[in-house]
C-alpha cells in the first residue's frame, strides 16, 4: 500500500473510532472511560453563596457533609478545602460556636458541632479562630480573610483586644469588608465604653447589611475585661 493510501486508511479509521459512542469500548472488551466530576466544587459554591445569604446553618452543614474529618485535615495546599474551611469557620464564628445543624447531620458527623456544652462552644471557637490564623498566614494582607478572623478573635474575650486592634485598623483605613465586621467592631466599642465608636460601626454595618438587626445587638457581649 503506497503512502497516501496508508495515511487515507489511518485517517478515516480515526474519524470512525471518534464516531463510536463510548459504551461502545466495553462490548469490544474495553474499558469504559468516564470523566471524574468532584461535586464538592459546586457543593462548596452554594455554601459560600448561603453564608453571604446569612444561612450559617444550611453553610456549616453542608461543609460539613461534604468534609466530615475537616476537624483532622490539613488544608494548606488544597484551595478547595481551604475555602471550605473559611465557611465552617466564619459560620461557626457568627453562631458564637454552637451550630444549629443537628437536623441536617447524622449523629456520628454532629461532634462537638452544635456546641451543647460551654466546653464546646468555646473549643469551636477557638478551632475557629486557629483555622482562620492558618489562612490569613497564607494570604497575607486580605482585608477579607482579615475581617473574618476580626469576627473570630471577638468571639473569644481572652482575644477581644486584638481583635479591636485588627477591626479598628481595618475600619480606619475603609477596608472592612463585612457588615458583620462592622457589628463585631460595634459590641466590641460598647465593650469598651465607646458609645461614639459603637454608633458609627453601627451605621457603617447598616449602610451595608440586607438584614440590619444583626448591626445593634448586645449578643454575645461578656463583662470581662478584654486582655
Amino acid at each position: 500500500m503506497t503512502g497516501p493510501a496508508v495515511r487515507l486508511t489511518l485517517c478515516c479509521a480515526l474519524i470512525a473510532s471518534a464516531l463510536v459512542p463510548w459504551r461502545d469500548a466495553s462490548a469490544c472488551g474495553g474499558v469504559e472511560i468516564m470523566p471524574a466530576v468532584d461535586h464538592r466544587v459546586m457543593g462548596v459554591a452554594q455554601a459560600e453563596q448561603a453564608l453571604r445569604d446569612g444561612r450559617i446553618t444550611a453553610a456549616a452543614g453542608s461543609v460539613i457533609r461534604m468534609f466530615p474529618e475537616i476537624r483532622r485535615l490539613s488544608h494548606d495546599k488544597d484551595p478547595l478545602l481551604n475555602r471550605a474551611f473559611r465557611v465552617l469557620a466564619v459560620a461557626t464564628a457568627r453562631a458564637d460556636g454552637a451550630l444549629a445543624v443537628a437536623p441536617e447531620l447524622p449523629r456520628e458527623l454532629l461532634e462537638t458541632w452544635g456546641g451543647a456544652s460551654a466546653a464546646d462552644r468555646e473549643a469551636n471557637i477557638g478551632w475557629s479562630i486557629r483555622a482562620l490564623r492558618r489562612l490569613n498566614e497564607q494570604r497575607k494582607n486580605d482585608p477579607a480573610l482579615q475581617t473574618d478572623l476580626g469576627e473570630a478573635l471577638a468571639r473569644a474575650p481572652e482575644h477581644r483586644g486584638e481583635a479591636m486592634k485588627l477591626l479598628g485598623d481595618l475600619a480606619e483605613k475603609d477596608l472592612l469588608a463585612s457588615p458583620e465586621g462592622y457589628a463585631a467592631l460595634a459590641r466590641l466599642r460598647a465593650l469598651s465604653g465607646d458609645g461614639a465608636g459603637h454608633d458609627a460601626a453601627a451605621s457603617r454595618c447598616e449602610a451595608m447589611a440586607k438584614n440590619t438587626a444583626l448591626c445593634r445587638t448586645s449578643r454575645a457581649i461578656d463583662p470581662r475585661p478584654q486582655s
